[in-house]
């Protein structure tokens, strides 16, 4: 017996040794993997487009910071803060252009092979066509341009899709974001995505995505029975010798409209246009495999003129320099062809004239001290650091009391202007206002304003007011 239980207890010491190096073990690699985690780091650039755990949409306003955890959950540190992103990030730089993936995203190419990216992908931009698939329902296009097969949906750069289990799809980016409640394709200039059957296309290859890491999507497309029956026939079943004729009726694309609607997301046209103070970027993409087009280019109705400004085909974005700020331009975008009959020369709109105003510069105006002695008013200006200007000018509007012989008083309207001639390279310049010969109510307010400035492009008006009253 004592043999027995000695065996039983050595043999109990060896599983409990056994279970303790394990545990032993899995803290190490948990200790290890914390570690190596907290060493990743990727920078976040400002002007950022990122979307948290819980599916919200943030635009970084400065530099942040993007972390991973031991659990391999991704979290941006932003503004003192740390937000959870989830296993998988998307980003895309508003200025650049630029996309990147952090985590595991599968890559399907054109000829159905599948790329596994980990860590961080760098996309340099919408210009190349390529589709992702994220996770169980969820995929990801990127394109320049994404149209849906009825022209309802249209979206440029990226597109997250995602699936619920009965085939209906979120679509979302930083400008879109709605739910598809019937059968949609979407098309970009190199593919097809069948959303609810998840089916790729590619030219002739279709591609069954449920094959790529599973699916648990239960959509099944709606068969119409269309029954013939043999004339004469009225009242015979199955089975007899009037068996009428059953058949499963498809809605399919027709492929005519699906080459159209692909040609015209290839096709030359302006994607974004955003407006600087003293310039326009414009985003585009140019599809001429035939290189049919002569010339591609922005036409900017000017004071003096027209300006051209060459659109390059193989890039896809330009800057329309030298311009003023707060200024409406008529924009032209066009391409040109030439008729092989005739020779004739033909200009093509890519898209209706547009009228498009650039940026007020940013100013600012506000009280800096009040001499109740010999009642001058000092006031100071911010200037912008982005728009040079030598002088500036501004209003005072204010009542004051004008007093009868007996003592009585009315309150008038009162205005005075000055100006500041600015020779420095401060962004804070002072000016001053003489209120000596005005008896100011304290009861109402003063309205400072600037109404206009001058520089090298000419005059401005600005009309920025700030409104104040003198303390008791």
């Amino acid at each position: 017996m004592r043999r027995k239980y000695d065996l039983r207890n050595k043999r109990n010491f060896i599983i409990i040794t056994i279970l303790m190096i394990a545990i032993i073990c899995i803290f190490s690699l948990f200790i290890r993997k914390y570690k190596n985690a907290s060493k990743i780091l990727y920078k976040v650039e400002t002007g950022t487009i990122i979307q948290d755990v819980n599916k919200n949409y943030l635009n970084t306003s400065e530099d942040a910071e993007l972390r991973i955890r031991w659990n391999d959950n991704y979290y941006l540190v932003y503004q003192d803060k740390k937000i959870n992103l989830g296993k998988k990030v998307i980003t895309y730089n508003t200025i650049t252009g630029i996309i990147k993936l952090y985590g595991k995203f599968y890559e399907i190419n054109s000829d159905g092979r599948v790329i596994t990216h980990s860590a961080e992908t760098k996309l340099p931009s919408a210009k190349d066509s390529k589709f992702f698939k994220l996770d169980d329902r969820e995929y990801l296009l990127v394109d320049k341009a994404i149209v849906s097969s009825d022209r309802s949906i249209n979206a440029s750069e990226y597109l997250l899709v995602e699936l619920d289990k009965l085939g209906n799809a979120k679509l979302s980016n930083d400008t879109l974001n709605l739910k598809t409640v019937s059968k949609t394709t979407l098309v970009t200039s190199n593919y097809q995505f069948d959303i609810a059957n998840e089916k790729l296309i590619f030219n002739n290859l279709e591609i069954d995505l449920k094959k790529i890491i599973g699916s648990t999507n239960e959509y099944e497309d709606e068969e119409d029975e269309i029954i013939k029956e043999d004339e004469g026939s009225e009242g015979q079943g199955k089975g007899q010798g009037g068996k009428g004729t059953e058949g499963n009726k498809k809605e399919k694309l027709d492929p005519a409209k699906i080459e159209e609607i692909r040609n015209k997301a290839k096709s030359t046209s302006i994607i974004r246009i955003v407006p600087g103070l003293r310039q326009i970027d414009v985003d585009y993409v140019i599809y001429d495999p035939y290189n049919e087009y002569t010339s591609v280019e922005a036409r900017v109705t000017k004071k003096g003129g027209i300006d051209v400004v060459p659109l390059p085909k193989n890039d896809t974005h330009i800057v329309i320099n030298n311009l003023a700020a707060n200024t409406t331009y008529k924009v032209e975008f066009i391409y040109t062809t030439v008729d092989e009959e005739t020779g004739k020369v033909e200009n093509h709109y890519i898209d209706d004239p547009m009228n498009i105003t650039t940026k007020m510069p940013s100013f600012d105006i506000g009280i800096y001290k009040y001499s109740s002695t010999n009642k001058e008013l000092t006031y100071k200006v911010t200037l912008p650091s982005d728009y040079k200007v030598n002088e500036v000018n501004v209003s005072l509007d204010f009542k004051h009391r004008i007093y009868n012989d007996d003592g009585d008083f009315t309150l008038e309207s009162g205005h005075e202007t000055s100006k500041i001639t600015i020779n420095t390279s401060d962004n804070i310049v002072y000016g001053y206002i003489d209120l000596s010969e005005y008896n100011i109510d304290r009861e109402n307010s003063l309205r400072l304003t600037i109404t206009s400035v001058k520089g090298s492009e000419g005059s401005l008006n600005i009309n920025k007011s700030y409104s104040f009253k003198f303390a008791r």
